[in-house]
C-alpha cells in the first residue's frame, strides 16, 4: 500500500513540473521548413519561415564584408547584454542570443512597457 502512495505521489510531483520555455527552436516548427530567429532590439523574438537553400549557403566562406557585418553585430549584442547585466538580469555576456538572453529581453521589454 505504501509504494502505491509513493508512485501516486511522484507521478503527480512529475505531472505537476515547471516547463521552461526554449527559444532554440520555433514553438511549432513543421517538419521539412526551415526557420531562422530574428532578434530585435525593441521586440520579441520571432521566428520565420525561411528558404531552406538559405541555410545551405551560410556554410559557405564568408567575405571581408560579411565577417566585419557579423563582428560588428556581436559587439553591438555584447553592449546589450551588459547592459541587461548591469540591470539585474542573469546573462552572460558572449555576443549571441542564447535562452538566458533572450528570457532577460522579454523580462526587460515587459518592465518597459508597465513604465510607459
Amino acid at each position: 500500500m505504501k509504494n502505491v502512495l509513493i508512485i501516486a505521489l511522484l507521478l503527480i510531483g512529475a505531472s505537476i513540473s515547471v516547463q521552461a520555455q526554449n527559444f532554440d527552436v520555433p514553438p511549432n516548427p513543421e517538419a521539412g521548413k526551415c526557420y531562422e530567429r530574428c532578434f530585435d532590439y525593441d521586440k520579441k523574438i520571432e521566428w520565420k519561415e525561411i528558404d531552406c537553400s538559405k541555410v545551405k549557403e551560410q556554410n559557405i566562406k564568408m567575405t571581408a564584408a560579411q565577417l566585419a557585418k557579423f563582428e560588428e553585430k556581436k559587439q553591438k549584442m555584447e553592449q546589450y547584454q551588459e547592459k541587461l547585466k548591469a540591470l539585474g538580469y542573469n546573462v552572460e555576456v558572449t555576443g549571441i542570443a542564447d535562452n538566458k538572453t533572450i528570457i532577460a529581453h522579454h523580462k526587460y521589454l515587459q518592465q518597459r512597457k508597465k513604465k510607459k
